[in-house]
């Protein structure tokens, strides 16, 4: 893979974390974004400890001044952004009569309009430079629906269709959009989770980041649309969460 600088967001724990070590392990420049300022600033030292170049820009990317503020920040501190990681994200799991409407809004926020307001100052610098990667984590909650889920699925289907649309206004100018559909994966989402969780069945965060590396890696005149990356065992034998 060419050296890119990524911007990748949700990078103080599971996927984008993942996503982070190898690409900065890799020798790429990476921009670590999350809302946990402590565990940004130790990944950075610890990153930077080996000599990777890394730097964290903390914020709520569901607040527009914040994205802004992420985006402006890795811009001005590298002069350039080549692909963002959006793994930003929230899971919850509760039957639509006990999701609350702050709660239902909040999910929304935090999976769907924190990459429109991401996308909205970063998409100019990228159709400037007339090229760019755009990766986001979205889920199999992104093409099917589960039970307990309504919030969720709402929020990932949504990104998928935003998904599908960005790449369409954006192919001819340089853009590639991809989908990531993961499956149920060991990270700390599975805390919103009141029942058994069967770990031993659940995907590594870092097999989902190499689905996520084998996206970005690809030639200019390639594209992944989207791939769908789920363990080789239905962690829930079928059954419902909840």
């Amino acid at each position: 893979m060419d050296k890119k600088i990524v911007l990748v967001t949700g990078a103080s724990s599971g996927i984008g974390e993942a996503v982070a070590r190898k690409l900065a392990k890799g020798r790429h420049t990476v921009v670590l974004s999350g809302r946990s300022k402590a565990k940004l600033v130790g990944l950075e030292r610890e990153l930077a400890g080996k000599g990777q170049r890394v730097v964290a820009v903390s914020g709520d990317l569901a607040k527009e001044e914040d994205a802004k503020k992420v985006v402006s920040e890795s811009l001005k501190t590298f002069g350039a952004v080549d692909a963002i990681v959006h793994a930003a994200g929230v899971f919850h799991v509760s039957r639509l009569e006990d999701t609350s409407s702050e709660t239902f809004r909040g999910v929304l926020d935090t999976n769907l309009t924190s990459l429109y307001f991401l996308m909205k100052y970063l998409l100019p610098h990228f159709y400037a430079q007339k090229r760019g990667q755009v990766v986001a984590v979205s889920s199999v909650a992104g093409r099917q629906g589960f039970a307990g889920e309504t919030a969720y699925c709402a929020s990932k289907w949504g990104l998928m269709g935003f998904l599908e649309a960005l790449r369409l206004e954006a192919k001819e100018r340089g853009v590639r959009v991809t989908a990531i559909l993961p499956g149920p994966t060991l990270t700390p989402a599975w805390k919103a989770f009141d029942g058994p969780v069967p770990e031993d069945r659940l995907m590594a965060p870092e097999t989902v980041a190499d689905s996520i590396l084998f996206a970005l890696d690809q030639p200019e005149g390639a594209l992944v649309e989207s791939l769908i990356v789920t363990p080789s065992r239905d962690p829930f034998g079928g059954r419902e969460k909840i």
